[in-house]
């Protein structure tokens, strides 16, 4: 199978398209969204306002695109599949959490913190992030739970208690996690959780 050569053009366009998003990424977790310009967005980038409005129509919309490059490979929503519900579970969890703990993603939470409310973000956030990566696990609840009454509820407390580890790091308490301590973490947390869920 033939692998499908960019052109000189679109291979220049796909250069600019990251370098405006790893300008501005940069930018919003040093400076934050409000202060950040597309002005400056642009001269950090060098290319022009233009430029940047062509790719992306308003500093919303890049900021959505800087939350996708910081989830990086874990930019596509997590898959299910029909092992036990114990191991989909602490699958997730496991996933949702070193998502979370990822330094760059600290650095957002700790933007929204700020900035969410009076830069009117919370919609662009909640879309780009939290209701991305949460649908998979409503959609899992709703089929191999069905007698739950509210499974996007019941998602939401689920992730609530996973990422718990990183509302700590937020408030600058306690280390990084390691690979076992997390795991210990997820592992708890589905213990707890399908107890409570259990008929």
């Amino acid at each position: 199978m033939e692998i499908p050569v960019l052109s000189r053009s679109a291979e220049n366009a796909e250069i600019k398209h990251s370098d405006i998003i790893r300008s501005a990424e940069s930018l919003f977790l040093q400076q934050g969204f409000g202060a950040t310009s597309m002005d400056r967005i642009a001269e950090e980038a060098k290319v022009t306002k233009q430029t940047v409005y062509r790719y992306f129509p308003s500093k919303e919309a890049l900021f959505a695109a800087v939350m996708q490059h910081v989830r990086g490979r874990k930019s596509e929503p997590h898959a299910f599949s029909s092992a036990p519900l114990i191991d989909e579970l602490i699958s997730y969890g496991g996933y949702l959490l070193a998502l979370h703990l990822k330094p760059k993603a600290l650095g957002v939470y700790r933007l929204m913190l700020i900035e969410g409310a009076q830069e009117n973000l919370s919609q662009t956030f909640m879309e780009a992030g939290p209701q991305r990566v949460m649908q998979p696990l409503i959609e899992f609840l709703e089929q191999r739970c069905p007698a739950l009454d509210d499974p996007q509820f019941h998602a939401q407390m689920f992730a609530t208690m996973i990422v718990a580890p990183r509302n700590r790091l937020l408030m600058g308490g306690g280390n990084r996690m390691g690979t076992s301590a997390q795991k210990e973490h997820v592992e708890k947390v589905v213990r707890l959780f399908i107890k409570a869920i259990e008929p």
